[in-house]
């Protein structure tokens, strides 16, 4: 028995609708926000971080900046346009022209970029604020929150040279 893509994506968005209960739907209606916002935030913040505490703080950091007029740059849309299986990207790579490169475009990029889980999806929808402006992943899979461009530029050196 082979399974159709139509199938699929009919199981796939059977779970999505079983995951964003209608209490989230609410609170993503109450925000003045879109699903396809929560979503598509969400999912970077998936390719982002890892624990759910990082991602609420990751989430706090995104919001802010498209608040601020700030771009996201997000280094997993990056990874996203080129396709490359590294997290490391090069200064060219931030300059590609695509609605998805958050380096060039302010703003939410086009669309997701991956399928999000439902703690990415939550900690889209209830950002932890901070005084953070920054983050890097180590390597290792850690998360170093800076304040200042300054701090993020020491984090740099420290963790990823």
């Amino acid at each position: 028995y082979r399974t159709t893509p139509e199938e699929i994506i009919k199981k796939m968005l059977a779970n999505f609708d079983q995951k964003l209960t209608s209490d989230l739907r609410e609170e993503i209606s109450h925000q003045g926000k879109s699903i396809f916002e929560i979503v598509t935030m969400a999912s970077l913040i998936e390719k982002e971080v890892r624990t759910l505490k990082d991602k609420k703080l990751v989430s706090g950091i995104l919001w802010k900046r498209l608040k601020e007029d700030i771009p996201l740059q997000v280094d997993a849309t990056i990874t996203y346009i080129t396709g490359k299986k590294s997290i490391e990207i090069s200064i060219e790579e931030t300059k590609i022209d695509s609605p998805y490169n958050t380096y060039k475009v302010r703003g939410l990029p086009l669309g997701p970029i991956s399928n999000p889980g439902l703690d990415s999806l939550i900690a889209a929808l209830y950002p932890e604020e901070s005084d953070y402006w920054y983050y890097l992943s180590t390597p290792e899979g850690q998360t170093i929150f800076s304040k200042t461009y300054e701090e993020h530029n020491i984090a740099k050196a420290k963790y990823l040279q």
